[in-house]
C-alpha cells in the first residue's frame, strides 16, 4: 500500500501518533539521558515518508512537567497534537492551556520505572474528561482485567499504546481473550513499540500479530513510530531503526489502502480531533 497521495485542493493528513521531543534536563533518578530531538528534528525524519502530523507524548522522564512538549505544540500553531501526563492537582488553567496547544489526552505508564502510577487515576479523569480527552495507557498483559473492570465507569476513550504489551508469537489466549474484552468495550490500540515486544528487524516478525488485532480494533487503530526510540536509550543495545522500517509492517500487512487510509489518516483525525 503506498501511502495516499495530497491533492492541492483536499490535503490528506498521515499521523504519527506516537513520538516525543526532549530538550533539557530531565528529571532526577530518569533512567535515560536523552539528547535533544525537537519537532524539527522529527520532521526531517519524517516527512520523506509521507508522515505530515503527529502526537507528540509526554515521556516518562520529565514527569509531569509537559513544558517540553508544550512548547513543541506550540510552535507547531496547532498542526499536531499532544498526549500529557499529569496529576490530579493539575489546575485548571493549566488543563485549558495544554487544550488549546493541542493536548487530547492523558498518559498513564505502568512500566517505566519513574513512570506514573495509577493511583489517582479516577481523580485525574474526573478533571480531563469535560474536555473530551482520552486516557492511554502503557501497560502489560497483566493489567487488562483491571482496566477493563474499570473502563466503561470512566466514561472516556481508552488508548493501549506499543501494541498493549503484546510480546510476539505470544501463545497466551487468556491474555489475548482479555485483550480482546477491552477491544469489545471500545478501546484503542497502537501499533507502535515492536522492538518492546520482542521483534527484531526488519519487524516481518510482528506482521501476522497487527493483522490479528486488527480484526478486533478495526477503525479503532492507529500508528506509531515511538521516534526517537527511547528503548534503545534505556539499553544501549544497538542503534536504533530507520524510520520507514517501523512504517514498513503496516505497510506490508494492509496493502488494502482503504484499511491503511483508516489507521493513518481516518481513525487518527477522529481520536485527535
Amino acid at each position: 500500500m503506498a501511502l495516499i497521495a495530497n491533492s492541492v485542493n483536499a490535503p490528506i493528513s498521515h499521523w504519527d501518533a506516537h513520538a516525543h521531543v526532549f530538550a533539557g534536563a530531565v528529571q532526577a533518578g530518569s533512567h535515560y539521558t536523552p539528547d535533544e530531538y525537537s519537532l524539527a528534528m522529527w520532521r526531517a525524519t519524517a516527512e520523506p515518508h509521507g508522515i505530515n502530523r503527529v502526537v507528540l507524548v509526554q515521556p516518562s522522564v520529565y514527569g509531569f512537567d509537559n513544558s517540553v512538549m508544550l512548547d513543541a505544540l506550540t510552535s507547531s500553531g496547532g498542526v499536531h497534537r499532544g498526549v500529557a501526563v499529569v496529576d490530579a492537582c493539575v489546575t485548571d488553567q493549566a488543563l485549558e492551556i495544554m487544550h488549546a496547544a493541542g493536548v487530547r489526552g492523558v498518559r498513564f505508564n505502568l512500566v517505566s520505572p519513574v513512570g506514573n502510577d495509577a493511583a489517582d487515576i479516577d481523580a485525574v479523569i474526573a478533571r480531563v474528561r469535560p474536555l473530551g480527552w482520552h486516557v492511554q495507557f502503557f501497560l502489560k498483559p497483566s493489567h487488562y482485567a483491571w482496566v477493563h473492570e474499570r473502563q466503561a465507569a470512566w466514561g472516556v476513550t481508552v488508548v493501549l499504546d506499543h501494541l498493549a504489551g503484546v510480546r510476539v508469537n505470544d501463545g497466551d489466549s487468556e491474555d489475548i481473550a482479555a485483550l480482546f474484552a477491552l477491544a469489545d468495550q471500545g478501546a484503542w490500540l497502537k501499533v507502535s513499540g515492536y522492538y518492546r515486544l520482542g521483534a527484531v528487524a526488519p519487524f516481518d516478525d510482528i506482521d501476522a500479530m497487527i493483522e490479528s488485532l486488527h480484526g478486533r480494533f478495526a477503525g479503532r487503530m492507529v500508528w506509531g513510530s515511538d521516534w526517537p526510540h527511547t528503548w534503545f536509550m534505556e539499553t544501549a543495545r544497538r542503534a536504533a531503526p530507520p524510520y520507514e522500517m517501523l512504517l514498513a509492517p503496516l505497510l506490508r500487512v494492509f496493502s488494502d489502502t482503504a484499511i491503511g487510509k483508516s489507521i493513518l489518516c481516518d481513525a487518527p483525525e477522529r481520536l485527535y480531533r
